[in-house]
């Protein structure tokens, strides 16, 4: 399987340069603002507020705007003019590559059918895959909710690519946490270094360049975070769950054969997400 973003797609078939993607990509970052980013601009709220609200989403699965008007600071109107602001300035990849003349719009339109004809055929394998393993829906909910909660905290994309791939070489720390009750659930996640290091950057605010202590504090915060959210989803339903600490693992003492293992790609690097059921 070779699912893989649009950009590092063109880039494989060298219908775009390393410089001509990082320019794209580092030009969409500056226009596709988070509602807290307009907000801010928009001088609705604080920098400080912004983070109050972000931080708020990490332990609950909901929206910026349903964070921000519990929290009362913004209102129900405001986000509507938020997101209609956000939608008009949205800018997509396609559009940039055209804008910045790194490809012709007909050029553009036959790579992108190509390369959604590839996504559609390997999607729907990788889902197969899935529900032919994921009999009470617990590994499609905790693939999901691992998705959303690294997309708020990491402002970035992730994609899965690979589903229980044997011989698969996989790099990183390892933090691991177990569910138990009704519902007996071990799960660990491998970011690889770059990942690890943009997931503690975006909680604390501050720029990490190693593994230290702190990312790995970080890296476990991050997987209970995530397994909490997942608890939380099951209880809807009246199943009781408890929760152990979060740990890291040393990659010796950890066989991935023993687990059900996710493979997902970010623009930062790989995570892999393990589930033993």
């Amino acid at each position: 399987m070779a699912i893989k973003f649009f950009g590092h797609y063109l880039l494989d078939e060298n219908k775009l340069s390393v410089k001509q993607l990082t320019e794209a990509i580092d030009y969409q970052a500056t226009k596709n603002l988070s509602l807290g980013q307009l907000a801010v601009r928009e001088e609705l709220i604080t920098v400080k507020q912004a983070d109050t609200i972000n931080d708020k989403q990490r332990s609950l699965d909901q929206r910026f705007g349903e964070v921000a008007i519990s929290l009362n600071l913004l209102t129900d109107p405001q986000i509507g003019n938020l997101l209609a602001i956000q939608k008009k300035e949205k800018i997509f990849f396609g559009e940039i590559l055209i804008l910045k003349d790194f490809m012709s719009e007909e050029a553009l339109k036959m790579e992108l059918s190509n390369f959604e004809e590839q996504q559609r055929l390997e999607v729907v394998e990788l889902d197969d895959k899935i529900e032919a393993l994921d009999k009470d829906g617990i590994i499609k909910d905790s693939i999901g909710i691992l998705q959303k909660l690294y997309s708020r905290i990491v402002h970035d994309h992730i994609k899965l690519v690979n589903v229980n791939k044997a011989n698969t070489t996989r790099e990183g720390i390892i933090a691991l946490q177990k569910m138990r009750g009704d519902i007996h659930l071990d799960f660990a996640l491998q970011p690889e270094d770059p990942v690890a290091l943009a997931i503690s950057t975006k909680f604390l605010k501050t720029e990490f360049t190693e593994i230290d202590e702190m990312v790995l504090d970080i890296i476990t915060e991050f997987v209970n975070v995530i397994l909490g959210n997942i608890a939380v989803k099951f209880s809807e339903g009246n199943v009781k769950v408890d929760l152990t600490p979060p740990k890291i693992v040393p990659s010796s003492e950890f066989t991935h054969s023993d687990y059900f293992c996710f493979d997902f790609v970010t623009t930062q690097g790989n995570i892999t997400l393990c589930l033993k059921l």
